[in-house]
């Protein structure tokens, strides 16, 4: 488990990969990729103190949590990259890319918006053409009303004129027989 060298304290592998939840080849390919320096006992197995136990949680945390490439890691462990100056760069993506899911989202929401305008038109040339034949229709039926009007007025205004006639006519038999002789028998009955 854990041995005394002089002060220092010592971890073997496994009890590193307890202290920092990474597994053992993630803790192997760290140590290669950035050229961490281990201790080793004579027979080869690693020794780990707390410096490393700290670096190699830092490193995990850097990747995992604040997204860092293998590239940042070199370069902050070799003093390149102000770890405050990735925070804020960081901050930055992270704002733009909520930016961008916020235009993304207005983008999305116009598309929604074009497509309802352009259902609204559809219903609403649907309605002109509707309102079109109904206007037409009711242009027709004004026309035939009109036309059954004139011929019923010339209708009636013919069975006046008959009517007229008629009554001329009886009036003028009347004033025919009123001005005729009267005959034998009529003088006796007194017709």
């Amino acid at each position: 488990m854990s041995e005394k060298n002089e002060d220092n304290i010592v971890y073997t592998l496994k009890d590193t990969v307890k202290l920092t939840g990474l597994s053992i080849d993630l803790i192997r390919l760290y140590e290669k990729e950035f050229n961490l320096q281990i201790q080793r006992t004579e027979g080869g197995h690693r020794r780990y103190n707390k410096q490393n136990i700290d670096l190699l949680t830092e490193i995990k945390k850097r990747i995992q949590e604040q997204n860092w490439s293998y590239k940042m890691i070199n370069q902050w462990l070799q003093g390149e990259i102000v770890p405050e100056a990735v925070e804020v760069q960081s901050n930055l993506e992270k704002k733009v890319e909520s930016l961008q899911e916020k235009v993304q989202e207005l983008l999305d929401r116009s598309e929604k918006d074009g497509q309802f305008q352009l259902a609204l038109i559809q219903r609403l040339d649907e309605q002109g053409s509707l309102i079109k034949k109904l206007t037409e229709k009711l242009d027709h039926q004004d026309k035939y009303i009109e036309n059954n009007l004139e011929k019923r007025d010339e209708k009636l205004t013919d069975a006046i004129r008959e009517i007229s006639d008629t009554k001329k006519l009886i009036a003028a038999a009347q004033e025919n027989l009123d001005s005729k002789p009267k005959g034998f028998w009529s003088k006796l009955f007194g017709s």
